[in-house]
């Protein structure tokens, strides 16, 4: 293959495709028509001698050797993009693409507002959301440019991640409602020795709970155990289990009507920071500078 008649558009065609896995949606990824973009198909088979997707009951899906060439090409079109961004940041003409890292905690209290304050500010720019199950994860994704911000609990301190504190979160417990452990003159023993479900996005089995309960020399039992909020209150609405997680999430789960009770933890649990991350090297990248600063005049509001 000779790279002085290599047509360089074909990498972004690729991209989008393996990205989209259907030729509709990746030609309107990068707005190009759909014949357009199975013309560039066809000419990415005959450069690479390979099928590259394939025509499944599930879309397109990659050949191994599409797998093989996604990571050096996205690296490419990154490098290329960086290299060509213009010193400022027009939101209201940009066409950006951001990936933001996320557990569904930071997901369910930062996105609404987020797209709200796009629609009017930002309507070309697009919102990526990479699931994130704990901090190694997060830094995988900002160290790899994966993602160009993480929001979850804050990392270990380093020289290359850099950390901003949003807001800070405290714990309620839900329960359905009537549940006994919430009861007039119930009180921490009720709680320990009702069943739980526990939240915990790293798939820990102890959490703050349970080391708080230790040192009153008390336990709990963790009957159920789940890396996500969202299906908590509909299991807690429907059994005896009590459950402790983010206030914001308990109080916007009970104003739907769902079924639960939220009450204050019958002991004293601490608040903890979200907290914005990012990579050292996008640190003063003009799209990234505005981003972060919408993210943070929105938690500002919360």
């Amino acid at each position: 293959m000779n790279l002085t008649s290599f047509d360089l558009n074909l990498l972004k065609a690729f991209d989008a495709l393996y990205a989209e896995r259907n030729v509709t949606r990746a030609g309107l990824r990068i707005s190009l028509s759909q014949s357009a973009m199975s013309g560039a198909l066809t000419r990415l088979r005959e450069l690479f001698n390979d099928e590259l997707f394939v025509r499944t009951p599930l879309g397109m899906q990659p050949t191994p050797r599409a797998h093989d060439l996604a990571a050096p090409i996205s690296d490419a079109l990154r490098l290329i993009g960086g290299a060509i961004q213009t010193d400022g940041f027009e939101s209201a003409t940009a066409r950006n693409t951001f990936t933001l890292a996320m557990a569904d905690y930071g997901a369910f209290v930062l996105l609404p507002r987020l797209l709200a304050r796009l629609s009017v500010e930002a309507p070309y720019v697009d919102i990526h959301v990479r699931g994130m199950l704990g901090r190694d994860e997060a830094v995988q994704l900002l160290d790899s440019g994966e993602a160009n911000l993480a929001v979850g609990f804050p990392v270990d301190a380093s020289t290359r991640i850099m950390m901003q504190t949003l807001f800070r979160e405290d714990f309620s417990c839900i329960a359905r409602h009537g549940h006994p452990a919430f009861a007039d003159g119930a009180g921490i023993e009720e709680y320990a020795a009702a069943e739980q479900l526990m939240v915990s996005p790293e798939g820990d089995r102890l959490g703050i709970v349970d080391r708080r309960l230790d040192a009153l020399g008390m336990k709990r039992r963790v009957v159920l155990s789940l890396p996500q909020f969202l299906a908590a209150p509909f299991v807690v609405a429907e059994t005896d289990l009590v459950a402790t997680l983010a206030t914001r999430v308990a109080q916007r789960f009970a104003a739907t009507g769902v079924g639960i009770t939220v009450h204050k933890p019958p002991l004293e649990l601490p608040t903890w920071p979200v907290t914005m991350m990012w990579h050292r090297r996008v640190d003063a990248h003009p799209a990234s500078v505005w981003l972060r600063n919408l993210i943070t005049d929105i938690a500002a509001s919360i």
